[in-house]
């Protein structure tokens, strides 16, 4: 262990480049939907297999209404759909074994499968696969002894504010069983040129510098950064190491000051993304929704983020608060985004600090049912409960979709899958509606990328690079800019963001918007300890 640790000086700062990532590598496939909760594994890999096998059967049925040889509303396609579900079920005897569906003599068609609240599809983690994007080069490395949570909370630690000192002593209090595997992960990273040493450790500072109490900072999509007071919260962080996904340089975890919690709303990935909590802190808590307010099904989060290291996570129920000096941060329930009908348990939150009032509303909307934060009167309690709200962070996607390609397709009911569900439907009156009943002063419309360091290939990302897909996309959408003006009446602003707009409270109770500019650009964070990248001095 020894030869390692002579590399470094014992009083520097030890962290990963923002160009390394890192994610960790299953014994086994995972299955369907990796921590999903409230049914067998088993059973969901039944159910996702009937729907694989029924995929081609249903893309002609689309393809033939896009021919003109079918009606687009044909009373007997359900019908015809549900047959030969069953059809396909009766003749595999492991599918009839969880699922259980057929006509009865009434004509109805019955569908079934057995729920368990106490199973959920768990990972176990035995390796990680090491990637620095600057040299394109990947590392392997398999655990001998350590668990993941260990090899996590390391992973943690090399956010480049711990010396090499601090970092030695982490490792050899390990225990016996996972110190040899952390010393062979520092020996490949510093192997594969994924470690970067520092004199001083500037990033908090510098961020508390350039920002003032109770600024909302924008990182990109969803992710939020909330200055309270000295302290820093974040909102699902949703980051990108540099160069993995596009040739801009982006914020990644390194470049953030440490949180004192981290909030996640739901269960969809770019919200909980698991590559960007690994390099999180793993002893400040992380508050997530409660499985006290599932309806049958749930995201297993507390399961996720002890394998990757976490030791405090709290389940938030509807209702319930987290406390901070002055303040709180309250759990409001989450409505829509789901054109499934499976209800999994989903938080927004207000952040309630020295009487003034943000509201992370995300991608929340009206349900298939008509079912929203209006309709059930969450908006008008909160108001009442905690005044007026400042400042309301909210998506306008306007996406529907068959239900046969949503994520969880395969637990909605089959005679649906060639009906459009709701994904995200978010109308201009209805985001009108919200801000009215929430009083607010400012509608930032958010989560829809918003950064030029975002993949392309997902439906709901935008940028400024690629306006005619963009024009693609949201062809038959109500332009989000007319929001600008049903909101003008109740006095309202608009704005649509990007990333490092901050969002600053005024004397009067309103907003301004100001740019962190260069402040807090990547590569200027980058360079507080670091000077110019590697990569930058060879050109």
């Amino acid at each position: 262990m020894a030869d390692i640790w002579n590399s470094w000086v014992r009083d520097h700062y030890l962290g990963l480049y923002p160009w390394t990532w890192i994610q960790f590598e299953s014994a086994e496939h995972p299955g369907p939907f990796p921590f999903f909760g409230g049914v067998d594994p088993e059973v969901v890999a039944s159910l996702q297999e009937a729907h694989h096998l029924m995929q081609s059967a249903i893309d002609t049925a689309i393809s033939d209404v896009f021919a003109h040889r079918g009606p687009l509303d044909d009373p007997e396609r359900r019908r015809r759909l549900e047959d030969a579900y069953a059809e396909l079920v009766q003749s595999r005897l492991h599918l009839r074994a969880h699922i259980r569906c057929g006509r009865r003599p009434d004509g109805t068609f019955q569908w079934e499968f057995p729920r368990d609240p106490g199973k959920s599809a768990t990972m176990t983690y035995v390796g990680l696969r090491g990637f620095n994007a600057a040299t394109q080069q990947v590392f392997p490395l398999r655990f001998n002894g350590a668990t993941a949570s260990a090899m996590g909370k390391f992973l943690g630690l090399l956010d480049g504010t711990h010396t090499v000192v601090e970092l030695r002593t982490a490792v050899e209090n390990s225990g016996p069983s996972n110190a040899g595997d952390l010393t062979r992960l520092l020996e490949n990273l510093k192997a594969y040129d994924c470690l970067g040493v520092a004199q001083r450790s500037s990033i908090r500072p510098h961020w508390i510098a350039s920002t003032q109490d109770r600024d909302v900072i924008h990182l990109g999509h969803a992710a939020l950064l909330y200055r309270q007071q000295e302290q820093f919260i974040l909102f699902d962080p949703w980051l990108m190491p540099w160069f993995a996904e596009m040739p801009v340089p982006s914020l990644w975890g390194s470049l953030l000051p440490r949180p004192a919690a981290i909030f996640l709303t739901h269960d969809h990935d770019d919200h909980v993304d698991p590559r960007t909590l690994l390099t999180m802190p793993k002893d400040i808590p992380v508050i997530v929704p409660s499985r006290k307010n599932r309806r049958k099904l749930y995201y297993d989060y507390p399961a996720l983020l002890r394998e990757l290291g976490f030791t405090r996570v709290i389940e938030l129920a509807h209702g319930e608060t987290f406390p901070f000096e002055e303040g709180c941060i309250a759990s409001v329930p989450f409505f829509g985004e789901d054109p499934c009908d499976i209800e999994m348990p989903r938080n927004c939150y207000l952040v309630a600090d020295r009487g003034r009032n943000t509201l992370v509303h995300v991608d929340s909307g009206p349900t298939n049912a008509g079912r929203s934060a209006l309709t059930e009167g969450v908006i008008d309690d909160l108001v009442k409960r905690y005044g007026p709200i400042s400042t309301l962070f909210a998506s306008q996607q306007q996406l529907q979709e068959l239900r046969t390609y949503a994520v969880h397709a395969c637990l909605s009911p089959p005679g649906q899958w060639l009906e459009v569900g709701e994904n995200g439907f978010l109308t201009n009156s209805y985001l009108a509606q919200l801000a009215t009943a929430a009083k607010a002063r400012l509608f930032v419309s958010y989560a829809t990328g918003g950064a030029d360091w975002y993949p392309d290939h997902l439906s709901f990302m935008f940028s400024r690079r690629n306006p005619a897909r963009t024009a693609l996309l949201t062809a038959n959408w109500e332009q989000p800019e007319a929001l600008k003006d049903k909101l003008a009446p109740v006095g309202c602003g608009y704005h649509y963001t990007r990333a490092l707009d901050i969002f600053r409270a005024t004397p009067d109770g309103g907003t301004t918007v100001v740019s962190a500019g260069e402040q807090l650009f990547p590569l200027t964070l980058y360079r507080l300890d670091h000077g110019d990248p590697p990569f930058m001095k060879k050109r």
